[in-house]
């Protein structure tokens, strides 16, 4: 498989009768537990929402029962060299580093994963499972990303490799990789749209209360994430708020009503804990929904301004330049070639 190559057709599936792709996760003794279950019950519903499209399968380089870095064990998985055939989709999971070489050199994982996907139709990872895509040789000269705290051992290990570090998931014709633990979920919901469309990827989205669809394009840390982080219980809540209410009037006499405070003191004890003032946090904010709705919808510019909470279509593209770096065509373009 070259990462390079169009996505083929869906293959025969692993029991060759029916349209129904099958998806084949792979674990290790101490895989992430979230690398695993996050796709997992991504595709389990896609294939409960729209029956006939998926089988999901776990796989490990010996079968049956496999410990995760949770405490808890994956029941019943596959030895991975049982699985012949045609894969639709093959996932490898990540862990921490010891748990990960042993599963690529000891267990056999990254000349598994060589063999295997000659026969997939598309390979991913999830957070430091490109090492294991790595050591098959998958990604030599294709643009990939893994765990912020990885990519520069990733780029280090495979110089072949393009890393981007400020990615949560990136997708090089059948090759798909994705940023740390969580990200796995938004590169599920990716392929299952690729597969069944956006109203599908919405539907899961919502069932598995996602607060909102990412592009592989959203930065690994979200600068609400990083004003989160040093801020007080108090001012984390609003935060959140923020984020889910942003066609409210958000002013910092807003905001400091809410927070029970004056607005003099709001705003610098917000400029304290959150490093920037709360006008630029709400921008932030409303211009990293904006470029979302236009990546995931065909909503006119207006909508998705007054969606965003901006008073104007000027607003928005003024908001999207200063603090993303990007203008609203850009965003639509990337929809159109998704």
């Amino acid at each position: 498989m070259s990462c390079h190559a169009k996505s083929a057709a869906v293959p025969a599936t692993l029991t060759g009768a029916g349209p129904c792709r099958d998806v084949v996760l792979l674990a290790f003794e101490g895989v992430e537990a979230i690398d695993i279950a996050a796709p997992a019950s991504a595709f389990s519903k896609a294939a409960l929402a729209v029956p006939g499209t998926y089988r999901v399968h776990m796989a490990s380089p010996r079968g049956g029962a496999v410990g995760t870095n949770a405490g808890f064990a994956l029941a019943n998985t596959l030895p991975m060299h049982s699985v012949s055939g045609p894969i639709d989709t093959l996932i490898v999971a990540g862990g921490e580093e010891d748990a990960l070489r042993r599963a690529i050199y000891e267990d056999g994982v990254g000349r598994w994963l060589a063999q295997a996907a000659q026969r997939s139709r598309r390979v991913a990872s999830v957070c430091t499972g490109a090492f294991a895509l790595a050591a098959a040789g998958l990604l030599e000269g294709c643009q990939v990303t893994t765990h912020t705290n990885a990519c520069d051992l990733l780029a280090q290990l495979c110089p072949g490799a393009q890393v981007q570090r400020d990615r949560i998931f990136v997708r090089d014709g059948a090759l798909w990789t994705s940023a740390g633990v969580t990200t796995g979920l938004d590169m599920a919901l990716a392929l299952i749209e690729e597969d069944l469309g956006r109203a599908a990827a919405m539907q899961i989205a919502r069932d598995l209360a996602v607060f909102t669809l990412r592009s592989d394009t959203a930065p690994q840390l979200s600068p609400a994430l990083l004003a989160q982080a040093d801020a007080s219980a108090r001012l984390r809540e609003l935060m959140a708020w923020i984020q889910g209410h942003l066609t409210h009037d958000l002013s910092v006499d807003a905001l400091a009503q809410r927070a029970h405070m004056s607005p003099r003191n709001f705003a610098r004890t917000f400029a304290e804990q959150a490093h920037c003032p709360p006008a630029r946090f709400v921008a932030q904010v409303r211009a990293q929904h904006a470029a979302a709705l236009l990546r995931q919808t065909d909503w006119p510019q207006e909508k998705i301004a007054a969606r965003s909470g901006f008073g104007s279509v000027d607003a928005m593209v003024r908001a999207m330049q200063q603090h993303l770096g990007i203008a609203p065509g850009q965003c639509r373009a990337a929809n159109r070639l998704a």
